[in-house]
């Protein structure tokens, strides 16, 4: 295209969005300064709502991950409660808003500490700078954080002596770790429906799901199921449900000398083989994952109920890849009923598990 006609093309376009129709009105003028003071304050709004959720969710979440250490294998790690930040983490825009809001400089310094942790326990404060771990001084920056974050993982479950500066003043903690379930948990803030999912390494509660949910009770709930998704291994048995479907198409395809049509036709059956009974060994699960932490699980299946007044009534009727909600309902009420049994025969409080014959002669544990 030579210049004359890319310029013909630009006189045209500007003539036609001039043409366009535009607003009457005579609007206040937005001084540049007050735009800047007035994003600062919803940028601290957004990060005071990302602090709130992180610590709800880390709160429901401990107890479950650490009262059920059993049923994770060699997926454990030592949990203290702990988390820190310094301003190296931030990038260069927003460094000093960090510092106005909190202070924050490149030293290592206590974000949030996770209730009934054993940082709470041990008297750690939000704020507190960390100075030293098991007589390491701890450097400034990213680099101080990770070496913090490998003593900790070397000292395992034994007790670690933090020094910290509160106030002007340098105080001394004991910190003895808790073993966890090693499945972190996380809000996608960017997922406004509905929902929550296990890849295998993680436990991720969407934002949507945050503000759904009216009590920890009925978050414990979602982060057991979740919790339990990963303990049994679903993820890795969809994908292999996937591929031995594929296998099966593609078998297909050579005989019939098709173009893989039965090849993805297979994926997609194999993807969808036992998922419904996956759901609902999830929900199974997570009920004694919810009992053995602690929580009330008495009203807890009423959260279906309100599930299914929130999609609209589809879950009512629709059984694709999950099960209905009066099949959720109805299944974890059973559930509560055999944890309660179980509790006043002073029974262990582990699901019940099949064997390869089909009888439920062996209680869940690894």
């Amino acid at each position: 295209m030579n210049k004359y006609r890319l310029t013909a093309i630009l006189i045209i376009v500007t003539l036609m969005l001039n043409a366009c129709a535009a607003p009457q009105s005579v609007r206040p003028n937005i001084n540049q300064k007050a735009v800047a003071k007035e994003t600062l304050e919803q940028k601290k709004l957004l990060l005071q709502s990302i602090q709130k959720d992180n610590a709800r969710l880390s709160k429901v979440a401990f107890p479950l991950l650490t009262k059920n250490t059993e049923f994770c294998g060699k997926k454990t790690a030592p949990m203290d409660g702990i988390s820190a930040w310094t301003l190296d983490m931030f990038p260069k825009a927003e460094k000093n808003m960090m510092h106005t809001m909190f202070g924050l400089t490149n030293a290592l310094t206590v974000s949030s500490i996770t209730a009934n942790s054993p940082a709470a326990k041990a008297g750690l404060k939000k704020g507190d700078i960390i100075v030293a771990v098991n007589g390491v001084k701890i450097p400034e920056g990213k680099k101080g954080l990770k070496i913090a974050h490998d003593i900790f993982l070397k000292s395992g479950t034994k007790q670690s002596q933090i020094m910290i500066k509160r106030g002007g003043k340098i105080l001394t903690f004991s910190l003895k770790p808790v073993l966890g379930c090693n499945f972190p948990t996380m809000v996608d803030r960017n997922d406004s429906k509905i929902n929550a999912y296990a890849d295998g390494k993680r436990i991720i509660i969407s934002k949507g799901m945050m503000r759904f949910v009216e009590s920890d009770t009925e978050l414990a709930l979602v982060i057991a199921h979740e919790l339990a998704h990963n303990t049994m291994g679903h993820i890795n048995k969809k994908k292999i449900n996937t591929v031995m479907g594929a296998i099966g198409g593609l078998a297909m395809d050579i005989l019939l000398g098709s173009s893989g049509e039965f090849y993805n036709l297979g994926g997609q059956m194999g993807a969808l083989a036992h998922s419904v009974a996956f759901e609902q060994e999830a929900d199974y699960i997570g009920m004694y994952y919810m009992a053995r932490a602690g929580y009330n699980i008495d009203n807890v299946a009423y959260f279906w109920r309100r599930m299914a007044v929130e999609n609209g009534g589809k879950s009512i009727y629709i059984r694709t890849t999950h099960p209905t909600s009066p099949e959720r309902f109805l299944a974890i009420e059973k559930t509560v009923k055999e944890i309660k049994y179980k509790k006043s025969k002073r029974q262990k409080l582990t699901p019940n598990l099949k064997r390869t014959t089909n009888k439920v002669v062996k209680q869940h544990g690894r």
